[in-house]
């Protein structure tokens, strides 16, 4: 009887127990369920089972790199080092031979390319912008061969250049002196020997010679030759015609040439000493074409056309204000200078004009290339100064051995410009669109000023391109890159300094790179970077050994925010929020910076069963330096803005997963002792759900793992509103569709979120 009393008491304690242990397994539950309504309320949306609120997966990165003797480090990235000045790095390590692996590491889900980076032994970093395809990351460098990136040779006979194969008619030396006269042969009629009233005589006269006098002729059948010597003015008005004229300017003499009606198959040479003034609008010839040499003095009218077939060579002196040459398709003009040209307005090539040089060039005004359609070509292998320069002809047939000088803007679109062994570019600004700079070595393109590079299609290259060594690139200002897929690109031997670097697109990685700067090129301090010149020589001279740029690496960041009212959030996720990232200096330290506190409660924030304090204080009001219920950056005019506060902490373990993170906060009652569990307002621990969702229930987003330095909301403003791509993210079950949209963080709606 006793036994059975026994067992009858014991099954008694046994059940008392067993419904003491359900009542608190359904306290639980119905507090995670109450807590789970009031989320999918305040949310606006059904959260599913699955939803684990986990923004990361594993990924390998894997560098195959060619022709570097030395060491390097590689680095995987989670954003655009361009745009932001700095890496924030996923995964890095020191290179292994030729295959370099790294493994495991997080990376953010929603992520198709990422940015990488090797650093040289010198320091410098060579970014990459690769795609992520099945968590895996490829990224090839290949150094073996910079210095011959690009090479634009052509060869053709009988062309200026033979190396680019121009189409400029050759003239020899001899060929040219040939063309100068310095006399008039003793055959040759002057007027007083020419009667106008005998016609049949008068069209025959095939010589004459024009001395101290003015005069005025109608031919209008034959070819003559007319010899100017002393001070002449010749005279072509509308009831004057001169065909197929040769004019030579004996040497010291001075022709007036008024001209108002047209000239079939002119030529004029002006010899040494001689002085033209050419007063018509244009190098005429009935079906196109004229010839002007010059080796003395030009002098041209306000506005000169040199059009279809004309050819303009000088190696004297040119002063004019307006040129132009808008030649029709396969009737090109040549204009040649060897000696001074001088322009107090604009000098435009249109069609297939083109221009070469050796010799002095100075536009007060415009120098352009327009409407060309890889006809027009320009050479120069002189000193250029010209007010502005603008090409937008798509033409690549633009060549500089010598110096450019831009004292403003230069205008570089659709095209590509040739920096030939030796050559300078100087520009005080410049707007770069669909278009190219190729760099020869020993070559400089220095603008002084803004530089804004915007290409238009995915398929082309912009930017510089080099063979050689000893290319520089300095861009002073404001270096504005485009949203645009590879709006700046280098490849080759390029040194370069950036004064200010602002990429439109930066908020855009995972979707496309506007930057690429490719093995060889060099990053330098912009401010060592000073070339210096002269008006004899060709070229500058960058002396000087300028500093190589290491880019900014650190950790990456992660930013875990959370609500402390478990039934009654307004899930704006800035009650606690932390920022931890690895120590850069020392791996086995966490770096924990404590930036808003918006909780009225007392919060105190652990790792695990440690609790983590701060130099003022564990509690996070008390941390800032602040009074209890004091909400602290969290904007709209409530409480108070003050700097956030860093404490370094052990690791807990070398793998440590900052996704999976045991980070989580307890509220208490103001004041209250936070050894006494008793006077917390909370029954447990607020953490982040764990990856996968082990309780397989749906979980409230009371506390949230971002892989990023994240911009929380401002006070009272839903998390939903601050970041409108937060419900299609969280409602979404599917997770597949769910890592595509779990950039959401990267978004923010202006005036919604905090940012100092």
């Amino acid at each position: 009887m006793k036994k059975y009393l026994l067992n009858g008491f014991a099954f008694l304690t046994m059940g008392v127990a067993m419904t003491s242990c359900m009542k608190e397994v359904n306290v639980e539950v119905q507090e995670q369920q109450a807590s789970l309504d009031n989320a999918q309320q305040t949310l606006g949306f059904y959260i599913p089972a699955n939803q684990d609120w986990v923004m990361t997966t594993t990924a390998t990165a894997t560098f195959n790199v060619k022709g570097l003797s030395d060491e390097a480090t590689v680095y995987v990235f989670s954003n655009n080092p361009y745009g932001d000045g700095y890496g924030s790095v996923l995964a890095s390590g020191q290179t292994t031979g030729t295959t370099t692996t790294l493994s495991d590491f997080r990376i953010p889900s929603y992520l198709e390319g990422v940015y990488v980076g090797l650093k040289e032994s010198n320091g410098n970093m060579v970014y990459k912008y690769v795609d992520v395809e099945n968590n895996q990351i490829t990224a090839d460098y290949d150094f073996s061969d910079t210095e011959n990136a690009a090479n634009v040779a052509n060869t053709r006979t009988r062309s200026m250049v033979n190396e680019i194969g121009d189409p400029f008619p050759y003239y020899s030396s001899s060929e040219v002196n040939a063309k100068y006269k310095t006399s008039a042969p003793s055959t040759a009629k002057t007027t007083s020997q020419i009667n106008p009233n005998d016609q049949n005589a008068y069209q025959s006269y095939t010589e004459i010679k024009l001395e101290n006098e003015t005069a005025a002729y109608h031919f209008w059948g034959g070819t003559r030759d007319i010899y100017i010597s002393g001070e002449v003015t010749l005279n072509v008005d509308n009831s004057n015609s001169m065909n197929q004229a040769r004019i030579y300017l004996l040497p010291n003499s001075t022709l007036h040439f008024n001209m108002s009606n047209y000239i079939n198959d002119l030529e004029i040479y002006v010899a040494n000493n001689a002085t033209l003034y050419y007063n018509f609008s244009m190098l005429y010839k009935q079906t196109g074409g004229g010839i002007i040499f010059n080796r003395g003095t030009l002098n041209l009218p306000e506005n000169f056309q040199a059009n279809q077939d004309a050819v303009i060579y000088n190696e004297g002196t040119i002063n004019g204000t307006n040129i132009s040459s808008a030649p029709g398709d396969n009737r090109p003009s040549y204009f040649y200078n060897f000696g001074s040209l001088t322009l107090s307005g604009n000098f435009q090539l249109n069609s297939c004009a083109s221009f070469y040089n050796e010799g002095t060039v100075t536009v007060g005004g415009l120098t352009e290339c327009t409407q060309g359609n890889s006809q027009i070509w320009w050479i120069n292998k002189g000193h250029y100064t010209t007010n502005q320069f603008k090409i937008q002809a798509w033409n690549g047939t633009y060549y500089n051995y010598c110096q450019l000088i831009v004292e403003n803007d230069a205008y570089l679109h659709d095209g590509r410009f040739n920096l030939m062994p030796g050559g300078y570019m100087e520009a005080a600004s410049a707007d770069c669109n669909n278009f190219q700079v190729y760099m020869g070595g020993n070559t400089g393109f220095n603008i002084k000023g803004n530089n804004y590079w915007g290409a238009q299609g995915d398929g082309y290259y912009q930017g510089f391109y080099s063979s050689g060594t000893n290319n520089y690139v300095r861009l002073g200002g404001y270096t504005v890159v485009a949203e645009h897929r590879y709006s700046l690109q280098t490849a080759g031997n390029i040194t370069i300094g950036i004064n200010c670097f602002i990429d439109l697109g930066a908020n855009n990685c995972g979707v496309w790179p506007t930057t690429q700067l490719n093995e060889g090129y060099t990053l330098v301090s912009f401010s060592d970077l000073n070339p210096t010149y002269n008006a004899t020589d060709c070229g500058a001279n960058w002396s000087g050994n300028p500093s190589v740029v290491t880019p900014v690496v650190e950790n990456q960041t992660w930013t875990y925010a959370f609500e402390d009212n478990t039934t009654k959030c307004d899930f704006d996720m800035n009650d606690v929020v932390i920022q931890v990232k690895e120590n850069d200096n020392n791996a086995n330290k966490l770096d924990v910076t404590l930036v808003a506190a918006g909780c009225e409660y007392d919060n105190y924030v652990y790792l695990g069963d440690t609790r983590i304090s701060w130099p003022n204080g564990a509690e996070v009001h008390a941390a800032f330096g602040a009074p209890s219920k004091t909400m602290v950056n969290t904007g709209r005019g409530r409480g108070v803005d003050l700097p956030a506060v860093t404490v370094t902490i052990d690791k807990p373990s070398a793998d440590f997963d900052f996704q999976n993170a045991d980070f989580k906060i307890r509220p208490f009652k103001i004041g209250a002792n936070p050894d006494d569990l008793s006077k917390s307002v909370s029954n447990d621990y607020i953490g982040i759900v764990k990856e996968g969702n082990p309780s397989g229930l749906a979980q409230a987003p009371l506390g949230i793992a971002i892989p990023d330095k994240w911009k929380w909301p401002k006070e009272r403003i839903n998390i939903t509103n601050a970041y409108e791509g937060f419900i299609a993210w969280g409602k979404q079950a599917d997770l597949t569709l769910r890592a595509e949209t779990g950039g959401w963080y990267q978004n923010p709606t202006a005036d919604m979120v905090y940012d100092e």
